[in-house]
């Protein structure tokens, strides 16, 4: 495969992870707000979470509810730095292609969700823990994916 086509792939595989991340963020989103909206929370696993409507003017997983506006900066920030980086990556592996789809995507539905509606759906709630969706869930596997990929360049390996 020449070098061009294998960094056209790759490009590829960024967005289309990317992608199914937006629509499955979407998609559980618009489940959420049809059948939880102004209804009590739905125990999940014995109780071991809830399913439970909220909406999040803040950051993720509810924080600092009075900077909405600024976290949608950051998301375009994130999402132009991605696509405009990544084609210049050099030896970029599978794990950094999919820990940065995971950002990318769950940024991207985050940022959609503000554009839209003014504030983020979120729906996870462990009760212990601030009240989450799938696009935060996506950046924090991300990121986590990141520091994984840049420990092993640490120690010698390929990323």
């Amino acid at each position: 495969m020449s070098p061009r086509l294998a960094k056209a792939c790759a490009y590829g595989v960024l967005l289309g992870v990317a992608l199914a991340v937006l629509v499955l963020d979407q998609a559980a989103k618009a489940l959420v707000v049809r059948d939880l909206r102004g209804r009590p929370p739905v125990p999940v696993l014995g109780g071991l979470f809830q399913l439970d409507y909220t909406r999040n003017t803040g950051a993720a997983f509810s924080m600092y509810r009075s900077g909405g506006w600024l976290f949608a900066v950051v998301a375009v920030v994130v999402v132009i730095g991605i696509l405009l980086y990544y084609p210049r990556l050099r030896g970029r592996g599978a794990l950094i292609t999919v820990a940065l789809s995971l950002v990318l995507g769950g940024a991207i539905g985050n940022f959609a969700d503000r554009v839209r509606l003014g504030y983020v759906i979120d729906f996870i709630d462990f009760r212990w823990f601030p009240v989450f969706n799938l696009a935060d869930s996506a950046i924090v596997c991300g990121v986590a994916l990141l520091i994984l990929a840049s420990l092993r360049v640490a120690e010698g390996g390929r990323p």
